[in-house]
């Protein structure tokens, strides 16, 4: 018994000398832990903000270089610094995202077409901006989602309410999309005019002449019956407050008209495939306001 007793307190004796010897490596190995972990987590931090301030002096210089084809801008005091918001602009060129790029300081979210994903133009100017794209063929309601998402985020939007860019330099009849979108967020429309870009980069050239555009950005427009612009058009189908019942004969109504001032502001003309249906709906406007 004394020397099985013997034997177990020279084995609790041992054991304890061992946790003595491998306390120091365990609290060493803590520490590199500890402190390897927090330097990684600042070696991240410090990538992430030297990847945002390069990409943001890239991103200055790259638009500041567009610049140079941009004669004059008007109304960039209608451009808020912050707070969700829609620009709608006429289309006349894939030139037309460089513009906006370049007067834009913020960080700004673009609606385009899928077809034109692998484009040289587009895949390298998405690589500064988000480019949200839409199948014009199929294409259901996740982008429309997603644009959602983006103004309740309060990120600002530009989209091409003609859908592509004309062909001919005139314009084409509007789609009601931003319409619903601004209704259904309550997010106010920036119109904004592009003249002379389409003489810049035509749809049959791939190089930019060297020539210059101008730049007409108009106020904020609420879509609602408080609007007098949209007053008669609400009132037109009874709808009082509940305004989002607008049929879309209203909804496109509301769209032209706002594009007929972006029209007239960039002194375009409707392309002949609509021009007789866009003027008589602009004449029925002038007519009731």
């Amino acid at each position: 018994m004394a020397m099985h007793g013997h034997k177990s307190s020279y084995a609790i004796f041992r054991k304890r000398r061992a946790n003595r010897f491998f306390v120091w490596p365990r609290i060493i190995h803590q520490l590199i832990h500890r402190y390897s972990t927090a330097l990684c987590r600042f070696t991240k931090v410090r990538y992430r903000f030297i990847k945002r301030a390069r990409f943001k002096i890239m991103r200055l210089f790259v638009f500041s270089f567009f610049k140079l084809w941009i004669d004059r801008v008007d109304g960039t005091h209608n451009i808020p610094t912050r707070g969700p918001v829609i620009f709608v602009s006429n289309h006349l060129s894939y030139y037309d995202f460089l513009v906006f790029g370049a007067i834009l300081r913020n960080y700004i979210v673009f609606l385009a077409q899928k077809k034109i994903r692998k484009t040289f133009l587009i895949s390298w100017f998405a690589k500064l901006h988000n480019v949200i794209y839409v199948d014009k063929d199929y294409p259901g309601y996740s982008f429309f989602k997603e644009l959602i998402r983006n103004l309740e985020a309060r990120k600002q939007l530009v989209i091409y309410p003609e859908g592509s860019r004309s062909r001919t330099g005139k314009m084409l009849k509007p789609k009601i999309g931003f319409i619903k979108l601004a209704m259904k967020t309550n997010v106010p429309i920036i119109p904004v005019a592009m003249k002379g870009t389409y003489e810049i980069l035509p749809p049959q050239k791939r190089i930019p002449r060297l020539r210059r555009c101008n730049v007409i950005i108009g106020k904020k427009i609420y879509i609602s019956p408080d609007n007098p612009e949209f007053t008669d058009i609400f009132a037109k189908q009874s709808i009082g407050k509940r305004f989002m019942n607008l049929s879309d004969e209203g909804l496109q109504e509301i769209a032209v008209r706002i594009m007929d001032n972006i029209r007239v502001l960039a002194e375009e003309e409707w392309d002949d495939s609509v021009a007789v249906q866009m003027r008589n709906l602009t004449k029925l406007a002038a007519r009731k306001i």
